[in-house]
Formats: structure tokens, sequence, C-alpha cells
């Protein structure tokens, strides 16, 4: 089936409240691509690109101050200054995941099978119940200032992970923060904001890659898709951080779990 007003609706929805949450926004995509029987072109290609700038400018409008106030620090404290967190801080974080992707492009655009989904789920179920049987009891970290650039290093790597669908961006980066003893809703800020460059930047580049491709005839298709997905997250990122931050991670695995067994029947 061809992409249609109805699946763009089902689609964005299901981005919208997926890239909240470590479940793997990516995966849910596929996984509903598949049921609905969407034909994998290149309109539905250049759609799934547009329906996640939708909440990558949501989490931009949330940590608005956030993004102001790294910007300021670096003016006022210099770029490489550790005092408070600064520009260098998140380009530390970003430059893993840029260098492995730029280097497995190719290869990493064409995993969309679903057995890898189902091992990236399964990898990022056992992140997650790591970070919450073998987190330090007592809190090292609970200031995003205190970040060092040795965490933050660990934890662009683990955003790495992220690029095999299913794992979840959320998932890994929030995992290894836990094991490194930063305080869970510092990790989940801290998480959210990094993923701001990357979402953008990927995204950008992938309309600049496609920008061939576009069937202006779908153009109604693709600013649905944007602005559901967009209204959707900008509702809901709130509540869904709350939850992140207040429920053990070991229910997310239970989502996993369900969703491997789903994608058995798909297969």
């Amino acid at each position: 089936m061809l992409l249609n007003y109805f699946s763009c609706i089902i689609l964005s929805i299901i981005q919208g409240l997926t890239e909240f949450l470590p479940i793997s926004s990516s995966a849910h995509i596929i996984i509903f691509s598949k049921i609905l029987n969407i034909i994998e072109n290149n309109n539905f290609k250049f759609f799934k690109i547009i329906i996640q700038l939708g909440p990558s400018l949501a989490i931009l409008i949330l940590f608005w101050n956030e993004m102001i106030k790294i910007i300021f620090n670096t003016i006022k404290y210099n770029f490489f200054s550790q005092k408070k967190i600064n520009i260098f801080h998140i380009f530390i974080s970003i430059l893993p995941i840029i260098f492995v992707g730029l280097i497995f492009y190719k290869n990493i655009k064409t995993i969309n099978n679903i057995n890898y989904i189902i091992y990236g789920l399964l990898i990022g179920g056992i992140l997650l119940y790591i970070s919450e049987e073998f987190k330090p009891n007592k809190y090292k970290i609970n200031n995003m200032n205190y970040l060092s650039y040795k965490n933050i290093f660990f934890i662009g790597c683990f955003q790495c992970l992220a690029l095999l669908p299913g794992i979840s961006r959320l998932g890994a980066t929030l995992s290894i923060s836990l094991l490194l003893g930063i305080k869970r809703t510092v990790a989940t800020k801290f998480c959210f904001i990094i993923s701001i460059p990357i979402i953008f930047g990927v995204n950008l580049l992938e309309l600049y890659n496609n920008y061939t491709i576009i069937d202006f005839l779908n153009i109604k298709v693709f600013f649905i898709g944007f602005f559901i997905s967009f209204f959707i997250s900008l509702i809901i990122i709130k509540k869904f951080i709350y939850v992140i931050n207040n429920i053990s991670l070991k229910w997310f695995i239970l989502y996993r779990l369900f969703l491997i067994i789903l994608l058995f029947f798909l297969n």
C-alpha cells in the first residue's frame, strides 16, 4: 500500500509518542509500516525524515532555556572550561556518533530487517536491566555542571548503539548515565539535550541527500506528518519525562519483550 492520509496520521502519532521513551521510535515506525503494508519507496523514505523533525522541534522548545544557558556559559567561561556545561561538552557527546555514523552510513541505511530490530530490542532491554540492577546506590553527580568530559564521552559512545533500530538513543544514553552515578533527572535532561543536535543534524543531512526524490504531489502528507508528530510530542513530552524519572526502567523491558513476541508473528 502507498502512503496515504490514514497511514500518515497513524505513523506520525506513533513517532510523537515513542520518541521520548526508551523503546525505540525507529523500531515502531518499521513495525507499524509493515502492519500497514506500506511500500518502502522514496516517498516513504522522505516521510520518515520529516516526522522525526517534529519531536526534535518539540525538544528544542522545551529545553530552549537550557540551550541558552549552555551558549551563555560558553561565552562567559570560554570554550574549554569545565566550570559550567558548555557547547564543547555537547560536541564531545555527539562526536562518537558522528564519527561512527559517517563511516557506516551506507550500511546503517540498509538495516530495516525485522531480525535486526529484534536484536536491537533485546540488547536495549539488557542495557536497561543492567542499569537498574547495577547503578550505584548513591548518586555521584546531581547537577549537569558537574559532568566531566570523561563521563560525557562515555555517554556519547553509548549513543552510537542507537544506530541499530530497536536499541533506542534515550535507552542507551540513560542506561550508561545511571551506571556512571548520574542522578536520573539530570541524566534524562542531558540525554534529551544532546539528542537535539544529533536528530536535527542527521535529518538535515538526510534531507540534503534526498531532496531530489521529493514528490511535491505528496507535500500535504509530509506537512501533516510533521505537524502531527510535533504537536503530539509537544503535548506529551513533559508527562513522559516525568514517567521516565519516576518509574523503574524494567517496565520498558517488559514492553520490549512484548514487541519481540509481536515481531516473531510479523516475520
